[in-house]
C-alpha cells in the first residue's frame, strides 16, 4: 500500500464515526468515477467555441419559447 493512503487510514481510524462516515463516502465516490466520462481536449475546445459564438438567444426569446411551451 501507498505510504500516503496508508497514513491517511491510520489517521481515519481515529476520527469520530460521524466523520469516518464522511470520509468513506468520499472515497468510495472518488472510486467510483470513471475518468473515461471526462470531457476530452477537443471536446472542451468545441465547447469553447461555440460558447464565444454570438448565436445566442435573447432574454425575450427565451421568455417567448417557455410561453409557448406552457401552453
Amino acid at each position: 500500500m501507498n505510504k500516503h493512503l496508508d497514513e491517511a487510514i491510520h489517521r481515519l481510524r481515529d476520527l469520530p464515526e460521524d466523520r469516518q462516515q464522511a470520509a468513506a463516502a468520499l472515497l468510495l465516490d472518488f472510486l467510483d468515477h470513471d475518468p473515461t466520462d471526462d470531457l476530452t481536449p477537443e471536446q472542451i475546445a468545441e465547447i469553447e467555441r461555440r460558447l464565444a459564438e454570438d448565436d445566442i438567444a435573447t432574454e425575450e426569446e427565451v421568455t417567448a419559447f417557455f410561453h409557448r411551451m406552457k401552453t
